[in-house]
């Protein structure tokens, strides 16, 4: 159960718990409250049953060493045990006003509720506040109605050399945000760019002047001309490819479009090859 800390929220539910101890038929009865200041050990320092509206006629000092244990029954008026459907043990401030609601958990084998103020609580609620503080017990339930039982004060006593803190909040303008953007790369001079982009021409100005040494032409083409033509555009396809990866496509596109193109450049330059042996022969 999540510990309630806002003194709105726990107005609310007085308010709500005092709306239904009016408009209900019968009301919650707080039975057997019995206050508890215990050593680690288990030793008792303090014990104190209460009766409603008794309040405790001394002030208990409590510390994270010594836990608050509160217990008590809920019932009804005619004396018959009671399921509430909100069980809060609450603390204010007796000088600061502040509020803090801690849940009663229920012990299902003595069918009562039971509320302690562990070592983590204590630090957490009471540890940088201490004081006196009133106790009271929240109880509601949606059927029965409410029931708000002041129990008295008790006193939280912070370790020694512990600070109070200071719950202040500033307004005004924030630091202003500088941002700092990547240095753009330095690049070499254009004409390094330019000598390497004419070394990427060279082998294909190579690959046409071997072309020319060995006397290639394109006069046997017409021997078949429909598979040639669909080869020569796959290869400039190939060609494309390339120059297309080198200005930008990523590597593993350009290995897809690559075998896509492998099986038709392998079929129809095979065809082609084929038929013009055919008509030589």
């Amino acid at each position: 159960m999540k510990l309630l800390d806002s003194k709105w929220a726990l107005a609310g539910l007085c308010a709500v718990v005092g709306l239904l101890g009016t408009t209900a038929n019968a009301s919650v009865v707080a039975k057997n409250v019995v206050v508890k200041v215990m050593e680690r050990t288990g030793d008792k320092l303090f014990e104190k049953a209460l009766e409603y509206p008794a309040t405790l006629d001394t002030v208990p000092k409590i510390k994270a060493t010594t836990p608050l244990i509160i217990s008590f029954d809920s019932q009804t008026v005619n004396d018959t045990s009671l399921v509430l459907d909100q069980a809060l043990v609450s603390f204010q401030h007796v000088d600061t006003k502040n509020e803090v609601a801690l849940p009663a958990r229920a012990v299902k084998s003595t069918e009562s509720y039971k509320m302690d103020v562990s070592r983590k609580n204590f630090r957490l609620h009471f540890g940088s506040a201490p004081g006196v503080y009133n106790v009271a017990l929240v109880l509601g339930s949606f059927k029965q109605g409410g029931l708000f039982y002041d129990l008295g004060n008790v006193e939280m006593v912070a370790p020694k050399g512990t600070k109070e803190k200071k719950h202040e909040v500033a307004y005004g303008p924030k630091p202003e945000i500088h941002h700092r953007f990547a240095e753009p790369q330095k690049m070499p001079n254009i004409l390094v760019s330019l000598f390497f982009t004419g070394l990427v021409v060279v082998p294909f100005i190579g690959l046409l002047g071997g072309w020319a040494y060995l006397g290639v032409n394109a006069d046997k083409l017409q021997m078949e001309p429909v598979g040639s033509v669909v080869f020569m555009g796959l290869i400039a396809a190939y060609i494309t490819l390339a120059i297309s990866y080198w200005i930008g496509v990523k590597l593993f596109p350009t290995l897809t479009y690559a075998l896509v193109l492998a099986l038709p450049t392998y079929l129809t330059g095979q065809y082609a090859l084929s038929k013009r042996i055919e008509k030589r022969i």
